[in-house]
């Protein structure tokens, strides 16, 4: 059986395109501007700026009923793990993901903020938004709840094939009661429905990535393998520091993965905490390295000595902790595994896309994992990136070489 694992914490947010190419949507022309409704000074407004709209009283109320009736509903969820939440004010996804099951009962959409979760009742917006898409009049509301215990209400209105959002964020007080934290209405700048099932939109025209304005939600569901594969052995490993899936490589090839690298994260999967930093800045001790590497690899310890430099005076294996100075300066893409395959030989093939929040794509580039299930857990067995029909492969450099 798949062990399932906490999914990281992405808060992330994508420019529009579909695929691995850049999408080909119409945009409004940017060098138009026009004024700011409601503004009596007569404000010009640039593509850059945020088209904001008055939301009527009418219309606050019903965000606010809205709000409120799902946070009663989830407030002795939130209630009990936060009695027994002792890493501050972030929940752990099972708590999210069990307030978002009890907040769809009443047959609302919602979905997790961590992406490691799929939209319930998601078929009414998935109609809503193709007949959008189609230059029909649409509208249609979903709900995301977060790690960090906020309850975002989203709802839009498409005209036109223009896109209004009313959007509101609340979290619980100390009372157990909730309390809405922001509300507002805007004109957003450009949106779609990709064809894997994104809906992106782009709140105003993003000056660069440190400014991005776009929001990404996922409203078709993965396939449940795919899902349960992804979140246990692929997420978790991700792009960031290490170079398992930024690489080719296969059983006759492993030489080609920094081990060193990895083992922060292939340790954090084994036990279910991060590593103690400080006790290892000497290097990790042969049996402790080994062991953890190859639960997730079928590989001889001779071959491990050799490809992740085993230290014998010392008895360790070098290892450094990620710092400032000894990784690429890059924005991060996460992998979402789009398909999964079972080989006929006992081995499965992971299908992944990589989506790249600041780059822009749901797809910045494909690459195939290849595992088994062994003795009751799953090893890696390789990696191949489709390098031709990329759009962005993040950059790696061991740590040892910095």
């Amino acid at each position: 059986m798949i062990r399932g694992k906490k999914s990281l914490a992405l808060l992330l947010c994508l420019v529009l395109l579909s695929g691995c190419a850049p999408s080909d949507s119409a945009r409004p022309d940017t060098g138009e501007a026009e004024t700011e409704a409601g503004d009596g000074e007569g404000k010009v407004l640039d593509d850059y700026d945020v088209k904001s709209m008055d939301l009527k009283q009418e219309e606050k109320e019903e965000i606010r009923q809205q709000v409120s009736s799902v946070m009663e509903e989830c407030a002795d969820i939130h209630a009990a793990a936060a009695g027994e939440n002792n890493s501050g004010d972030v929940l752990e996804e099972d708590t999210v993901h069990h307030m978002a099951e009890t907040a769809a009962s009443e047959g609302r959409a919602v979905t997790c903020g961590s992406y490691d979760f799929n939209m319930l009742n998601y078929e009414e917006t998935d109609r809503a938004l193709r007949e959008a898409a189609a230059g029909k009049e649409a509208e249609t509301s979903f709900f995301v709840i977060t790690s960090e215990g906020y309850f975002r209400y989203f709802y839009l209105q498409f005209a036109d094939k223009k896109l209004t959002v009313s959007y509101a964020s609340a979290v619980f007080d100390g009372d157990g009661g909730s309390r809405i934290r922001e509300m507002e209405k805007f004109s957003a700048y450009d949106w779609e429905y990709t064809e894997k099932g994104w809906l992106i939109w782009e709140k105003a025209l993003s000056r660069n990535q440190e400014m991005d304005m776009h929001t990404f939600v996922r409203i078709l569901p993965l396939d449940e393998t795919c899902r349960e594969l992804g979140n246990a052995y692929i997420l978790p490993v991700s792009y960031f520091c290490n170079n398992l899936f930024l690489t080719d490589w296969d059983e006759n090839s492993m030489e080609n993965i920094e081990f060193n690298d990895l083992f922060d994260f292939l340790y954090e999967m084994k036990y279910g905490i991060k590593m103690d930093e400080e006790k290892y800045r000497n290097g990790i001790p042969k049996e402790e390295f080994e062991n953890v590497v190859r639960t997730y690899f079928d590989i001889s310890a001779d071959r491990m000595e050799t490809y992740a430099r085993y230290d014998p005076e010392n008895g360790v294996y070098p290892w450094e902790a990620i710092g400032p100075w000894n990784r690429v300066q890059q924005f991060q893409p996460f992998p979402e595994v789009v398909k999964c395959t079972e080989n006929g030989d006992g081995t499965w093939t992971l299908y992944v896309e990589a989506v790249f929040v600041e780059g822009g794509t749901d797809c910045s580039f494909r690459h195939e994992v290849t595992m088994k299930e062994a003795d009751g857990r799953w090893i890696y067995l390789g990696n191949k990136i489709d390098r031709d029909g990329s759009y962005s492969i993040p950059g790696y450099k061991a740590r040892r070489e910095f």
